[in-house]
């Protein structure tokens, strides 16, 4: 495992040294134009050999995942690792999750038996030094209630609650970690349908890439701003 972290610090451009254990693992199902190899590969386009890395690592948290939800066979976690992908694409590594698996529908508290599970991908990605962004998304249904006038603060509402959960639980670095909430406007399906509406409802842990870093703010950076007064008639 130690060769794909390596791998994998190369392709997301981190340079920190890490260690971790080997160990064997399935993978995670792909409903998108699969790359041909002998194992379904994570999806995402362009697959390089660094992007073997990041399969190696799906793997171990498949591998993780399957071990809880077979220590508690309950009907939330049958099936678990399936609404669970792996992507890659330009600006770096997405756990994409659905909606679901974290939390009620219209609520943004964290289900407390998915803490578990939560617990292995935050250990996973502490072993990462880029910036993580998490993302929360929603389908176009509109939601209206006291505590969210919109999908807007609902999905933000998501972000922010897994921030502050990795911020209190796992002791990561505030500079590590931001959150993002775009409620129905980045769909990944169509939201005529109520499968392609469950594939919207979803939060994703970006790893962002060495070139996407390049465009967020830096640790310690002051950012100067020049203000432009307009001519006056």
């Amino acid at each position: 495992m130690g060769s794909a972290v390596e791998s994998l610090q190369r392709a997301l451009g981190s340079v920190i040294t890490v260690q971790a254990t080997s160990r064997d693992a399935g993978v995670f199902p792909s409903n998108n134009q699969p790359v041909r190899m002998s194992l379904t590969p994570i999806e995402g386009k362009p697959y390089t050999a660094d992007g073997k890395a990041l399969e190696k690592i799906a793997k171990e948290l498949k591998n993780e995942i399957d071990a809880v939800a077979k220590a508690r066979p309950t009907r939330e976690n049958a099936g678990l690792t399936g609404q669970i992908k792996f992507i890659v694409e330009k600006r770096g590594l997405i756990i994409r999750i659905s909606e679901h698996v974290f939390f009620n529908s219209g609520e943004a508290s964290i289900r407390s038996e998915m803490f578990p599970v939560l617990e292995i991908i935050a250990q996973s990605l502490k072993k990462i030094d880029n910036p993580i962004r998490i993302e929360g998304h929603t389908d176009n249904i509109p939601i209206n209630t006291f505590k969210y006038p919109s999908n807007w603060e609902l999905s933000t509402a998501r972000a922010t609650t897994i921030v502050r959960h990795l911020l209190d639980q796992f002791d990561y670095n505030p500079d590590q970690l931001s959150a993002s909430g775009y409620a129905e406007f980045r769909p990944v399906a169509s939201n005529e349908t109520p499968e392609g509406r469950l594939q919207n409802r979803r939060v994703d842990f970006v790893v962002l890439s060495n070139a996407e870093m390049e465009s967020e703010p830096q640790k310690g950076q002051i950012v100067e701003q020049k203000i432009t007064e307009l001519a006056r008639p």
